[in-house]
């Protein structure tokens, strides 16, 4: 019988196994990546939490994650971005993901983070652990050409160009408005690390000075007038932010003949301009979120109502009681009850304060069959809303 020991690592022991790991689970080999520059990338996310599972001495699963912040229903709670969850083949199929993941949340808690996100390899995998898939992200394909009428408007304003790296404050600073804005939209502790390295361009939207539309961009191709413009981020808070920036794409009709645009699923471009000939795509990633501390998420905005539900959590037994569940003064509290109105689990408790799922779902997914009276109250106090992540990790 195999002997099986979990710690968390850190500093260098922490980068040397999760590199290894890393290489063969995510990236194609051989050869292997380089290990320089994979560390340096390693090395930039700040606040991580890193669980290893050792078989018989050997490093065989692991689960990390990184300190992050979220915008949950007009209020802002710590969340644990869970990344790099990987077994050695020859460890597989035996219980070891849960285990590190089960440790995972315990250290996440205890970081005072009550949220997690991820994205996952199997939705089905983590479902089983308590977290609840989001609405799905999607990339708006157009051409160029179909934006040209926007070039004979006056739209009252103007678009910078910089590179992101001489731009960066502009477009953190712009991201700390949206956050306000955007549910589900989360942070890092430390800089984007999507943005480094030069990568992209950052087109930003101004009207009398003040910021109301960003987007970060590259161009992409083998002929300078059949170029991809891929705008991995397109934020606005203004629609004329929004049309100042698809002007900014028609601008560059002789030069791209393609422009992809990814969006939170919220959006709707085709209701954006006529004969655009649309197309959408979707990655076959997605996020997924989960409630890691439920005493911990009260402060959010809800509707009027109250209920008491026994909270069912396997994973995080902390969870297991009876909560009761209020809106006060337009905010949620969250105490402890003596008498429930029934039972939920993780799952179903994490789609309400999300807004993902209807609680007509839950009986059908076996997540608890609430009274209609008490379903009522919690589409009243949890509106349906479509979370967005924003960050990749």
């Amino acid at each position: 019988m195999s002997d099986t020991t979990i710690r968390e690592l850190h500093g260098d022991e922490m980068l040397e196994i999760m590199y290894r790991m890393d290489a063969y689970s995510f990236h194609p080999s051989p050869p292997l990546m380089d290990r320089t520059e994979w560390q340096e990338r390693a090395r930039a996310r700040k606040e991580v939490t890193c669980i290893v599972l050792f078989e018989d001495g050997d490093p065989v699963a692991m689960a990390a994650a990184s300190a992050m912040t979220q915008h949950v229903r007009s209020a802002t709670f710590g969340m644990g971005g869970v990344w790099n969850v990987m077994t050695h083949p020859a460890a597989r199929r035996k219980g070891y993901s849960r285990q590190v993941m089960g440790q995972l949340m315990e250290a996440i808690r205890q970081g005072g983070q009550p949220f997690s996100c991820l994205y996952p390899f199997r939705e089905s995998f983590y479902e089983r652990l308590g977290y609840v898939s989001f609405p799905q992200p999607h990339r708006a394909i157009i051409s160029p050409l179909s934006l040209q009428s926007l070039l004979e408007k006056d739209l009252g304003g103007v678009v910078e160009l910089t590179l992101i790296d001489d731009g960066f404050d502009i477009y953190l600073d712009y991201l700390s408005v949206l956050r306000q804005r955007i549910h589900g939209m989360a942070a890092f502790e430390h800089d984007d690390v999507v943005s480094h390295g030069g990568r992209f361009w950052l087109a930003t939207a101004r009207v009398d000075g003040e910021v109301v539309g960003q987007m970060l961009y590259n161009l992409k191709g083998e002929r300078p007038t059949e170029f991809t413009m891929r705008a991995v981020r397109f934020y606005y808070h203004t629609v004329q932010g929004r049309y100042l920036l698809l002007e900014w794409i028609a601008r560059h009709a002789d030069q791209a003949e393609r422009a992809e645009i990814w969006l939170p699923p919220f959006e709707r471009p085709e209701s954006w301009m006529p004969d655009m000939r649309l197309k959408k795509e979707t990655d076959w990633f997605y996020p997924m979120g989960r409630v890691i501390d439920v005493a911990n998420i009260g402060g959010m905005q809800t509707g009027p109502g109250s209920f008491s539900v026994h909270i069912d959590d396997p994973h995080c037994p902390w969870n297991n009681n009876v909560w009761r569940f209020e809106t006060v003064d337009g905010c949620l509290r969250v105490s402890r009850a003596d008498k429930d109105d029934g039972a939920l689990s993780i799952q179903a408790l994490t789609a309400l304060v999300y807004g993902t799922h209807d609680p007509d779902d839950f009986a059908f997914r076996g997540w608890g069959d609430p009274s209609a009276e008490v379903k009522e109250t919690m589409r009243s106090m949890f509106s349906s809303m479509a979370p967005y992540l924003h960050e990749w990790f």
